[in-house]
Order: C-alpha cells, then structure tokens, then sequence
C-alpha cells in the first residue's frame, strides 16, 4: 500500500521566505516614508487628553477672536434672574430713555412668563441664559448639570420667541463657581460666557436701599466699555426704583448704551480655586467634549436674536444719539470760546458748531487746524488724518473706524466710530476728538449767556506753530 505524501521541509522553507520578502518589503516602504507624513497626521485622542492635562492644571487656552470695540464709552446694562413681575417696568423706563440693555433671564421664569420674553426681544434687547433654576449645590455639583439646565432654558426660549442665545451669565458669577472645564466646554460649544466689571450690590442681601445701590455705582471705576450687574428678579423693586438715576449719572458722563453681542469682548472673571467639590475624570471630559462639539456642530449658525443683537451694535451710535430728547437749536445763537492755556485758545462762531445737550460737534478739519495740526485727504480710500504732535489719527469714512498712532506706532483702533459727513466736512465731537489727540476737556460752561470749554494736555504740543507746555493741568471733566 503507498503512503500519502507529506510537505516536506523544502516547501515549508519557501513559504517562510516568501512571508519575510513581503514583511521586508513592507518595513522597506514605511521606512522610506518621510517622518512629516505621521507627524503631521493629528491624534485628535492625543489632544484631547493635552487639553484635559492644561484644564486640570486650572489654566485656559488662548482664544484666538477679535471683538469690535465702540468709538463711544458704553456702558451694557444687563438684568439677571428674570423676568418677573418688576420686568415691565424696566422695560419701561429703557423704551422712555431709548436705550437697549441686556436680559440674562431663567428658563423657570420663562416658562412662566412667556409674553416678557417675547417683548425683550421684540422692544430690540439681548436676551442671554441664566439656566433654568439658579440652585447652585446643582449647578456647580457637575458640569453635565449646569449643561443640561442651559440645553433645558434654550429650548424654552426657542419655542416661545424662536431664539438660542449664545450669551451665557453665570448664577454668582464664574469666579469660585466655574472651573477651566466650564469655560472650555461652554466655548467649545459656541457660547460666550459674561460676568461684569461693575456690580450695583442690589442682591447683597434683601431690600438693599435706593440711596446705597447708587451710591455703590458712582463709586465704580470708569472703563471704556462698563458691564453693569442688575437684577430684575423678584424682590429687586429698589433696582427698579434706582434705574433712571444710574443711566442719567452715565449719560452724563458722556457714556453711549448698548445691548451684550458676541462682538463684544466679555468680562469675564479670573479661573479661582473652585469652592464647589467636584472631579473630572478623562473618562468624563472626553464625553462631554463630544457632546459640546456635536451641539456646535448643529448649531453652527447664527440664531435671529444674535443678528438683531449684531445690527443694534452696529448703530449704537444712532442709538447713543438718539438717547439725548432734549437738543438745543442747531445753530446756536452764542459764540463757543475754546481755552487752550496760557492765555491763548479760538474762538467757534454760532455757525462753526453744533449743540445737542452737552454734545459740541464740529469740523475736524477746523478744530485740528486752529490748534495748529493739519489734516490729509486721501481721496481713493476717503480717509482724512489728522496730524498734531506726537499723534496721527486715520478717519476712514467708508469703515467708519478710527486707527490712533503715536510716533507713528498704532496704538489703538476703533469701530462705528462717531463722525459723518456734512457738506463737505467730516464733523465729530469735540470731547472724544481731543481725548484721541492726548488732550482733555478739563471744564465746560453752557450757560444761557456764556459757552466756553477749557482744555489741557500733559505733553508739549503746538498752537499756530508756537510750542507751549501745559504742566499739571489734567483734571476730570467738573
């Protein structure tokens, strides 16, 4: 009987052979692959756990967005815990003083009074999220909870006016409340969160006096732009009551109003040691970093509210404008007197200038000329630049912005800047134009006999071509 045959080694071997020839060749080829093509691939596992090490550190990442900054000071009135029964009346008192603020209103509360949502946003204010129920042993127990009370008040808000705000307050502020994980998330999401840079003190505790809540913003520093903390919520008839006193302090510091946008940088308070006992596994921040990007992700687009938002940014000067009921006659039958020290200064005739309140406007070309600077035209761009001293200020008419250099370095630029053009001449007001040339108006008389401004600067400048320095004569507006 013959045997079956069996594989012999020889063949073995040639299959092994043949196996390591195609492994070499393999090794060969990824070899031969430049390192760039691997390095450059992105692990988004490993950025993501690089993200969660610098969180857990307590530091953020940088946001790499540019915010537009007014021309004007202004300040951004913004109404936590609402809307309430005391809404109505500050929404009164904005719709008599025609400026717009900003409602950081609960999602409980919404649902509850739908109407006052739909008037804020008809009457042209921001409306931001405050969460739904303010209870902050929930809120700062767990980021997943503060989420699902933002998704909760959203849906709330876009069912009963068809908004999803993307400005976020915080219940207490984020500081001690917020982790670097919560600023994080939020952003990833697209949400701007917004604390303040002045607080009126009317929730120190209950039934703060009038006298006091004044009191207390008065004695607020001054910033280009103020983001003011109010509450229209239930039991805050004192904030209501002080309202009017706090705009007319403002407007008469020459402060411009205007709604929150995501144009504008917000306050926001500094990462603290969190007094809340919580942890943040990678496990966990690898979630909710998903769900925050797949939020994102449907809802890309800009909401309706944040357009209208957008467009009232862009016209806060007309609005700042339209805030003074009260105008003297266009032409005033008075000559301005202009004091620039030493005896010396000009003279505005009644036609040469425009009185609205306390608002003197005039040629910026004649104003900069009698002070001894001078102006350039380029007509393609239709730019003037205004030169004195150390100092060239570009008003670009077509961007209506402002750039301001020094020794011709750049140092600061401006949006909606405060200028328009009158037959020929670009006309601004006289107060913010001789801030941005390094001066002040450091006293002012409209009297109904008398009208005189004084000004004064730190540095040498020139007057018809004769150098005269000011010392120590730089004092606030009386």
């Amino acid at each position: 009987m013959r045997a079956h045959p069996q594989p012999s080694n020889y063949k073995m071997r040639k299959r092994i052979q043949l196996f390591m020839a195609v492994l070499l060749a393999a090794y060969v080829w990824l070899a031969s692959m430049p390192v760039e093509a691997f390095a450059n691939e992105s692990n988004p596992a490993q950025e993501d756990q690089a993200i969660y090490q610098l969180l857990k550190s307590g530091k953020r990442p940088p946001q790499e967005k540019s915010y537009q900054t007014p021309e004007q000071p202004t300040v951004y009135l913004t109404f936590d815990d609402g809307p309430s029964k005391l809404t109505p009346q500050v929404l009164d008192i904005l719709q008599k003083e025609g400026i717009h603020a900003t409602f950081f209103a609960l999602g409980e509360e919404a649902k509850a009074r739908p109407d006052l949502i739909k008037r804020i946003i008809a009457e042209g204010h921001t409306l931001g999220n405050h969460t739904y129920n303010h209870v902050y042993n929930e809120l700062y127990s767990d980021f997943q909870v503060f989420w699902k009370q933002i998704q909760e008040s959203e849906t709330i808000f876009d069912q009963i006016a068809g908004v999803r705000p993307q400005l976020v307050r915080a219940p207490g502020g984020t500081y001690t409340n917020f982790d670097a994980y919560y600023f994080y998330l939020l952003e990833q999401a697209g949400y701007t969160i917004v604390d303040w840079n002045v607080d009126s003190g009317d929730s120190t505790r209950a039934n703060v006096p009038v006298k006091e809540i004044i009191h207390t913003v008065k004695s607020s520093p001054l910033e280009h732009e103020i983001t003011l903390l109010l509450h229209d919520g239930a039991g805050h008839e004192s904030s209501v009551e002080a309202l009017p006193q706090i705009i007319q302090y403002y407007k008469d510091l020459g402060y411009a109003f205007a709604p929150l946008t995501s144009e504008v940088k917000p306050k926001q308070f500094s990462v603290g040691k969190p007094k809340w006992s919580r942890k943040m596994s990678l496990t966990h921040f690898e979630d909710l970093l998903q769900e925050t990007k797949q939020y994102a992700l449907a809802h890309g687009q800009p909401s309706p509210e944040s357009d209208k938002a957008a467009n009232q940014l862009v016209n806060q000067t007309q609005v700042a404008q339209a805030e003074s009921a009260q105008t003297l006659p266009p032409a005033p039958s008075l000559p301005l007197q202009v004091n620039v020290g030493g005896g010396r200064g000009f003279t505005l005739e009644p036609t040469q200038y425009q009185l609205q309140s306390s608002r003197i406007e005039l040629s910026l070309r004649f104003l900069v000329e009698k002070m001894g600077g001078y102006i350039s035209w380029m007509e393609p761009v239709k730019t003037a630049i205004a030169h004195y001293g150390v100092y060239d200020v570009e008003y670009d008419l077509p961007k209506r912005s402002i750039r301001l250099f020094n020794l011709g370095k750049r140092v600061a630029s401006y949006s909606m800047a405060d200028m328009q053009m009158r037959e020929g001449s670009i006309i601004v007001p006289l107060r913010k134009t001789i801030d941005l040339l390094g001066g002040r108006v450091t006293d002012a008389v409209m009297e109904t006999d008398k009208r005189e401004v004084t000004l004064a600067w730190h540095h040498l400048f020139m007057l018809n071509e004769t150098p005269i320095l000011l010392k120590n004569s730089l004092f606030a507006l009386k």
